[in-house]
């Protein structure tokens, strides 16, 4: 075995060992740290997280990535509440006016017709941010959101006669209708939804209640600990969703399944009990991403398609369970078809040898004129959801299509051989551009222009290569962008290896690139 490739094998077995490990990490959220700041604050946090918040705002004045836009409106006027409560100090009220200001541009964006790949239940955090502005006396540009408002209008009226209870989706986002703090929604994370935002708004609404003093304490032990996920050691800075658990876990062993690493032998020896504990964390309904959330069709197809692969034999019937006639669910009542989701669940079908031919054109009609597939609800990078229609359509014969997403790829590739959704490339982007080439040439299609693209993808991962060095690019999609960065680390390892693994790499090679 070469160095470079023990290197890189070394590196992912001291990941993978840590896979769920404390309930997972997660980068720190604009969105949900505001939230907690203006609804349940504390004195040890106040200051810490303010600070956080206002060394994240953007020239422009908002908040989050311009590359998403529609990601950052709820951030923003989730941040503008937050600091506007504490704006006595003039750096604070600067920028609580930079934020309106980009606001009443920015808005312009909402007034064309809906995308899929909003964020998760922006049409409900939206409305509420924008009312309590407005009682606020601050000048935000309703008239723009006026389609999103009568959505979110819809969908609490369907929440209101649903009458959610713990650990299910609609609590994920209670903050935005939620009034009276039911003691039975916490769930077994002992939060609400595994939301900071939704916990605190419970835990604001608890202190007017009488009787609730162990559920609020287990509320606040949960943000202190979620806020430990982020890594800033930054007291009140909490993730959009924690914890993630069984996500780190699912969508880590899918990544070496289709890179080919799940039977290496380096790795059995922490392979084999986590895959145990997987398979015993699967239910008859599926798995979620944590034990105490509802089952979704993107973790249950990762499991499924990772136990089928090392030898369990898991009841394919309840990956049926999230399919339409078209599609697959990630879940119940949700407004908008996911492209990746569906490619994951009929990738793990096909891999148990089922016929998913009645899904196929879905994800072909689905493609853009120019080979791509994006606009996916769950992650904003074109280059991952590419990727996974291209593994769900391997020997399909959908040969064209295949072939004009390898040209789109090619096309987009940056000149310094890397790839992402901005002017700069990202590593784990790359890392999905390297494992899409993969899939292209193992599927059969050969070109020079491939394997070049693949090898200069390849050299930029190798060259920004450090040991134990978690990303931090956000490019997964929830209530706004976020990095799982254990999860972005396992794709960047497994695109590395994919290669050197095919390729026989030297010693020398990383010596260079190290030193």
């Amino acid at each position: 075995m070469s160095h470079i490739v023990d290197t890189l094998l070394t590196d992912l077995r001291l990941l993978v060992t840590d896979l769920g490990k404390d309930g997972g990490l997660i980068s720190p959220s604009l969105y949900d740290t505001a939230q907690v700041l203006r609804l349940y604050p504390s004195e040890e946090r106040t200051q810490p997280a303010l600070d956080w918040l206002l060394r994240q705002q953007r020239a422009d004045g908002g908040w989050g990535d311009p590359t998403v836009p529609y990601a950052r409106d709820a951030p923003t006027l989730a941040a503008i509440l937050a600091l506007h409560s504490y704006a006595q100090a003039a750096p604070l009220h600067e920028a609580v006016q930079s934020g309106l200001d980009f606001l009443s541009q920015h808005a312009q964006l909402w007034q064309a017709s809906l995308p899929n790949d909003i964020p998760a239940a922006v049409e409900l955090l939206l409305p509420r941010l924008l009312h309590e502005a407005t009682a606020r006396g601050l000048a935000v540009p309703q008239e723009s959101y006026r389609a999103l408002v009568r959505l979110g209008k819809e969908r609490r009226l369907k929440i209101m006669k649903m009458q959610p209870g713990a650990g299910t989706t609609p609590t994920y986002s209670w903050e935005s209708w939620g009034a009276r703090p039911d003691p039975a929604l916490l769930d077994g994370s002992g939060s609400i939804g595994h939301s900071p935002a939704a916990t605190a708004a419970w835990l604001s609404a608890a202190t007017r209640e009488t009787g609730l003093s162990w559920e609020r304490q287990r509320a606040e032990q949960y943000l202190s600990r979620a806020a430990d996920a982020t890594l800033t050691g930054a007291p009140g800075v909490v993730p959009t969703a924690w914890p993630i658990t069984r996500y780190e876990q699912s969508f880590a062993w899918y990544a070496l399944l289709v890179a080919g690493l799940l039977h290496h032998p380096a790795l059995q020896a922490v392979i084999r009990p986590q895959i145990a504990d997987l398979a015993q964390a699967l239910r008859p309904t599926g798995l979620g991403f944590t034990d105490f959330f509802i089952p979704d069709g993107d973790d249950t197809a990762a499991a499924l398609a990772v136990l089928h692969a090392t030898g369990y034999q898991p009841d394919l019937g309840i990956l049926r369970r999230f399919a339409t006639s078209q599609h697959f669910r990630t879940y119940p009542h949700e407004l908008q078809a996911s492209i990746t989701t569906t490619a994951r669940s009929v990738h793990a079908l096909t891999l148990a040898g089922e016929d998913t031919t009645r899904w196929h054109a879905f994800l072909i009609g689905s493609q853009q004129p120019d080979g791509r597939w994006m606009g996916d609800k769950w992650n904003s990078s074109w280059i991952y959801t590419t990727w996974h229609v291209l593994l769900a359509l391997q020997h399909s014969g959908h040969t064209s299509a295949m072939q004009a997403a390898g040209d789109a790829l090619i096309a987009y590739q940056h000149q310094d051989g890397g790839w992402g959704m901005g002017m700069a490339s990202t590593s784990v982007e790359t890392a999905y551009g390297v494992l899409a080439l993969s899939t292209l040439l193992a599927e059969g299609m050969r070109g020079d222009l491939l394997r070049r693209s693949l090898r200069r993808g390849y050299e930029w991962l190798l060259q920004r290569y450090r040991p134990a060095m978690l990303p931090r690019d956000m490019g997964w999609m929830n209530k706004e962008l976020y990095c799982p960065p254990r999860i972005d680390r396992v794709f960047i390892l497994c695109a590395m290896l994919a290669v050197a693994l095919d390729n026989g790499e030297t010693s020398e090679q990383l010596a260079r690139v190290k030193g």
